[in-house]
């Protein structure tokens, strides 16, 4: 490595944070690099560096992402940066320049690469994972831990982590399943501090005590009980957006855990309210009608929808909006002609639009199957996009907070040490398992099933466990020694009271035996008065019996700690976790005629090429079901075969077609 890259300290004009210097210099090591930082603090940097130069060294490179509205944006980026034939994008929409030096792609697609066609990665030197956090997700998180586990060990790694307390953990699970070096760079502090509100409408900008007393002060208010209704405590987007835009703190992110609500939101606003000039609406027109021609939606009821909040400076943005939609709106928000934008979370994920202000309509969201509250990564994920850099002194931060439906334990902490560690979330589909017998015989897919991240974590609790038993253990002996060699003899003045204490207990419980039981009893404690009245006991001061009982209370509960350490250490699984999974679902493949004596039978290849719902897709193709329908029906069906419907949707009453 040369001297001039030791010491790097601009890039394109930005001087570089001693974390972006110390990232850059790793990977010129050779070395794999784990970026941890929050959001806004120059993490794409490092990866813009590292493709620079491997477009120099005509090398290729892989940039991932989880969202593909992040890699639309990356690949617009890259494209004026570096032209036209240097990049391609793949995703589930698109296929453009795929063999480009530089690819970018959903984390999805690489995992599928790296099952059907591995070959492709042939020349790649990096892979870079953006949001690579996102291996904790419930429902993706595989897809993270798959691609990392297959993909070739001569590969390096850059990911880019929004801040995780557990970072070396997982850089020392990828260094020990990829058997390289794995650097990890982390930067705590923001460029752009945060502030954060709850914000009630008629308290304005507060905080969650000072909610809880004003609810309780309406409660205990008899006379006002009696007079509120709903409208009237509760606090809306609109009641917010109007306290901001007197505060003169726009742009604002606002988001909302709904897709519908966002557009019913954005709609409600745009009827009364307008924020931007006449020009600025000029622009806005001729960005529209621009895109809506190129993308051919210019007389879709959709782009109109949207147009007529556009134009007032209001804008919506989820995963379900036209491609062509995605493009005018998030082009209109990077050039400031968006005042306020609700959106769903997947705004928040790397797209590099800044606020002024992040605003959640509630701490909690729906996830595909409950509500529950936000963890603490998800919510410093998003409020992250508050504070723009060289506009802002502060990034402005509130959650709305409802007294209609408040519920205390759904805020999440304002505390960014209080982030969530990164746990594994890996699991086996049917998909997998075909991939693995397809591509690996029986003692490779043993070692593979051993490399995934739970497995690892198990181990590591394992040695945390047993290095605590030894030092409790070593506690416990140090503990022993000192403590009077006597304590367990009746001659002990301690011992000889309890002796005593036992046999007062007895006798009053000798009133409520009888008969031949009783007798037992009477017994009992003539002999154990007996063998009270040969003890010689001990002379022992006051001062040393209560030291002895104090020691001696230590020991016992340093030894029930000991047991569950033991316990604990002892229910811990590192090896084989998912064999039994992987027993269970090859015998189901093999009962539906998708594997035979680990080779894959005809369902089973075109399964394995299947990423959701394999066995429901791959039964209802072989079934000819796909073969006797036209277009129309054919995409129907293939809609409803994933679609997720959101809490009190119902099943349409008509439809155009008969099923």
């Amino acid at each position: 490595m040369t001297e001039e890259k030791l010491v790097i300290d601009t890039y394109r004009g930005f001087r570089l944070d001693d974390f972006q210097k110390e990232a850059i210099c790793e990977l010129e090591k050779g070395k794999s690099v784990l970026v941890s930082a929050p959001t806004g603090v120059g993490k794409t940097l490092i990866a813009d560096y590292l493709i620079e130069q491997a477009i120099l060294k005509e090398e290729r490179i892989i940039y991932t992402a989880p969202i593909k509205a992040l890699s639309n944006q990356k690949y617009k980026d890259f494209k004026k940066l570096y032209g036209k034939a240097q990049v391609g994008i793949v995703t589930g929409d698109i296929v453009i320049n795929a063999e480009a030096p530089v690819c970018l792609m959903t984390t999805e697609i690489l995992r599928n690469i790296l099952h059907q066609d591995r070959q492709r990665l042939a020349g790649i030197t990096h892979i870079i994972f953006d949001e690579i956090h996102y291996l904790s997700d419930e429902d993706r998180g595989t897809v993270w831990e798959e691609s990392l586990i297959f993909m070739p060990d001569s590969i390096r790694i850059l990911g880019l982590s929004a801040t995780i307390p557990n970072v070396t953990e997982l850089a020392g699970w990828i260094a020990e399943i990829k058997s390289h070096p794995v650097s990890v760079v982390t930067k705590k502090e923001r460029v752009v501090p945060l502030k954060h509100f709850l914000f009630e409408k008629h308290l304005s900008e507060t905080d969650l005590k000072a909610v809880l007393r004003y609810q309780k002060k309406l409660a205990n208010d008899s006379e006002q009980k009696e007079v509120l209704v709903k409208r009237d405590i509760e606090t809306t987007h609109a009641d917010f957006i109007k306290f901001i835009q007197q505060k003169k703190s726009l742009p604002c992110l606002y988001f909302v855990f709904s897709r519908r609500m966002c557009e019913t939101k954005a709609e409600e606003l745009s009827h009364y309210r307008s924020f931007l000039t006449t020009a600025e609406v000029n622009q806005v027109e001729a960005i529209c009608e621009r895109f809506s021609i190129e993308y051919g939606i210019f007389n879709m009821k959709t782009f109109f929808q949207a147009k007529a909040c556009l134009i007032k400076g209001i804008g919506y943005h989820h995963a379900g909006l036209l491609p062509g939609l995605k493009e005018i709106v998030e082009t209109l928000f990077a050039m400031g002609l968006i005042k306020v934008m609700y959106a769903t979370e997947t705004f928040a994920v790397g797209i590099n639009y800044p606020v002024k202000t992040v605003c959640f309509d509630s701490p909690a969201k729906y996830d595909g199957i409950t509500f529950r509250p936000l963890n603490n990564l998800e919510y410093f994920q998003m409020a992250g996009r508050a504070g723009r850099r060289g506009i802002d002194d502060v990034g402005m931060v509130y959650i709305l907070a409802n007294l209609y439906n408040l519920r205390v334990e759904e805020f999440p902490s304002q505390n960014a040490e209080d982030i969530e560690e990164l746990k594994s979330q890996f699991n086996l589909s049917y998909n997998s398992v075909l991939n693995l017998k397809r591509n690996h015989h029986h003692e490779e897919i043993e070692q593979i099933l051993n490399q995934n991240f739970a497995t690892y974590q198990a181990r590591e609790d394992k040695r945390r466990f047993e290095a605590q038993l030894k030092k409790k253990n070593q506690e416990f002996d140090d503990l022993s020694s000192h403590i009077c060699d006597h304590r367990h003899d009746p001659n002990c003045p301690i011992v000889y009271r309890k002796i005593r204490q036992k046999i007062k207990k007895k006798q009053r419980r000798l009133r409520f035996i009888k008969g031949r039981a009783r007798e037992a009893v009477l017994k009992e404690i003539s002999l154990m008065k007996q063998s009270l009245e040969a003890i010689q006991v001990r002379s022992c001061s006051e001062k040393n019996q209560k030291t002895c009982t104090e020691q001696i209370l230590s020991l016992d509960n340093l030894n029930k700690r000991l047991s569950k350490l033991e316990e604990r250490a002892g229910r811990i699984i590192t090896s084989g976790r998912f064999s039994d999974d992987l027993k269970l679902k090859q015998e189901i493949l093999e009962e539906l005629d998708y594997l035979k004596e680990g080779e894959l039978l005809p369902r089973g290849e075109f399964a394995a090429q299947i990423y959701i719902q394999e066995l429901l897709i791959t039964e209802l193709y072989f079934n000819g079901i796909f073969h006797n329908l036209d277009v129309d029906q054919l995409n129907a069906l293939i809609v409803g075969v994933d679609y997720e419907p959101r809490k009190g949707e119902f099943y349409p009453r008509k439809l155009p077609f008969e099923i």
